[in-house]
């Protein structure tokens, strides 16, 4: 069984999402859009980011932790 689980840079998620990598760092400090902290570096899983479209990308902040307990994480 293949998991397809990636973690994405913040260039590659925005090019994932069709926004600037602008947008996508306003929308990860606001905890809108879902992301990973390995110590300082950011990282973006695929299938969260897949949920997140899914919920219709909300932006308000918070969002990311309601997308992620949707889906079951």
């Amino acid at each position: 069984m293949q998991v397809e689980t990636q973690l994405l840079k913040a260039p590659e998620a925005a090019a994932f999402l069709s926004i600037g990598r602008r947008k996508l760092w306003e929308l990860t400090n606001r905890n809108a859009v879902p992301s990973l902290r390995i110590d300082r570096a950011v990282r973006y899983c695929t299938s969260d980011l897949r949920a997140w479209i899914a919920a219709g990308c909300p932006t308000d902040a918070g969002a990311a932790d309601r997308v992620r307990k949707g889906a079951g994480r």
